[in-house]
């Protein structure tokens, strides 16, 4: 890393600090996954006999809590942009850093570190404690050196820090906390979790396979479903999706005037 983005970084961080209410956000999203996982993890394991071998104690126990902590994570990674827009501290900004693709990629790259390691932070905690709760009703639940589920704890972390920098890159498209937002809810919230019980089914289907934060979830999946994508597979389709979204973030900054 050059000296010159790291201090960038370095000012990004500061920033961001700098807002009273991003830091305890942050921590109350962690403790909203962890604890909101745990609840839906102890109902998950009510019936896990019903679900048999598609029973998947780690994926159960984060899932609940980052449907909930994704759009908290989403919109900090947005306000992270929208709130220099909305004070004018954007110009100051390019005063400070007139090469514009420095001070994106500085942004970029320090809200990616604080979102992967609050998003590694929020998966080892609900999976921790969720595995606790999934065993104390009597469930078989699961340890990290099992098959697949470490890479499904890691890989939970890595989907919450792609959704954080989905909102960057929204917040640099609309420039407003609450267009991003309301963006960030639909993309990751509506359409893959509502969205396939109002489609026709053959819609819904290809949601719930393709749909960039359905597919990137299959990461934190330990149980195969040959109808869905492979845990890799599906991670790299959501990957690939959110840096289309930042070289469009990046066009649009390059163009338009602050």
């Amino acid at each position: 890393m050059s000296a010159a983005i790291a201090d960038t970084m370095r000012s990004e961080w500061t920033k961001f600090r700098s807002i009273p209410s991003n830091l305890p956000t942050l921590l109350a999203t962690v403790a909203v996954m962890v604890g909101t996982g745990a609840l839906t993890a102890d109902r998950a394991a009510e019936g896990h006999r019903a679900a048999g071998a598609a029973f998947d104690p780690a994926y159960l126990s984060m899932y609940g809590g980052f449907l909930f902590a994704q759009i908290s994570v989403g919109a900090l990674g947005a306000l992270a942009v929208t709130s220099e827009y909305a004070t004018g501290m954007i110009r100051t900004s390019l005063t400070a850093v007139p090469r514009r693709g420095r001070l994106l990629a500085a942004k970029i790259g320090t809200f990616g570190l604080i979102a992967l390691v609050t998003g590694e932070a929020a998966s080892f905690g609900s999976f921790l404690l969720g595995q606790t709760v999934i065993g104390a009703a009597g469930a078989p639940a699961a340890a990290l050196g099992d098959a697949g589920v470490l890479r499904a704890v890691v890989g939970m972390g890595l989907v919450w820090t792609l959704v954080g920098l989905t909102g960057v890159a929204l917040g640099f498209l609309l420039r407003d906390t609450m267009a991003a937002t309301t963006v960030v809810a639909v993309v990751d919230f509506v359409i893959p979790i509502i969205g396939p019980r109002l489609m026709p089914e053959a819609v819904g289907d290809w949601v719930s396979t393709y749909w960039p934060v359905a597919a990137g979830l299959r990461v934190a999946t330990t149980v195969p479903d040959p109808e869905r994508l492979a845990p890799w597979t599906g991670f790299g389709l959501m990957a690939a999706c959110t840096a289309v979204l930042l070289a469009a973030a990046f066009a649009v900054f390059r163009s338009r005037d602050a």
